[in-house]
């Protein structure tokens, strides 16, 4: 019915846009429907969590390794979820004394993760060794310069998460696309 490479592409497209729906979702029920309340922040989790468990479900269902930077979004949703359906106060004040940073935390384990343990590193993407490693490298470095910027910003959404959450995603597709160049 469709061609490999139509079915590829569609596949891709779908995959980058739901990449961080779980993490929008969480930031519009969190901040999008007036001022933050705590009350807001746990039905903020528990929705997210929910959506970000699908996400990986899609993610791990794909051949290709899954976005990095998702997975450390999604388990950091998922953690608050389940701290939320729990009634973990703790984690969730941990989440709350840390901030935007708690997000880049849970990114850099995830990196770190990968970095030394995935023939695709933490960037998900297969290429030379050394090329990966530099790649996996340069976005670690980023992911940290990130969680510097979180807490530099703390409590404000725009410049403590957003921003920096873009800017990794930018970076992660050029670093993939420079490794794609070498294959």
């Amino acid at each position: 019915m469709f061609r490999p490479h139509v079915k590829a592409t569609a596949l891709a497209i779908v995959e980058y846009l739901l990449g961080f729906v779980a993490l929008a979702l969480f930031a519009f029920l969190a901040f999008g429907l007036g001022p933050a309340t705590d009350d807001g922040f746990v039905h903020a989790f528990k929705v997210s969590g929910l959506v970000a468990a699908a996400e990986l479900a899609f993610l791990f269902g794909r051949v290709k390794p899954a976005n990095r930077l998702v997975l450390g979004a999604n388990i950091w949703l998922i953690a608050g979820a389940a701290a939320a359906y729990l009634e973990l106060w703790w984690w969730l004040r941990l989440y709350q004394q840390f901030g935007e940073a708690s997000l880049f935390a849970s990114m850099l384990i995830v990196g770190l993760a990968s970095t030394w343990l995935s023939p695709s590193g933490f960037v998900a993407k297969l290429g030379p060794s050394n090329e990966v490693r530099r790649a996996s490298l340069l976005l670690l470095a980023s992911v940290l310069v990130a969680l510097v910027i979180a807490v530099y910003f703390r409590g404000d959404v725009k410049y403590a998460a957003v921003l920096p959450v873009i800017a990794l995603s930018w970076l992660n597709r050029l670093l993939r696309l420079r490794l794609s160049g070498m294959a």
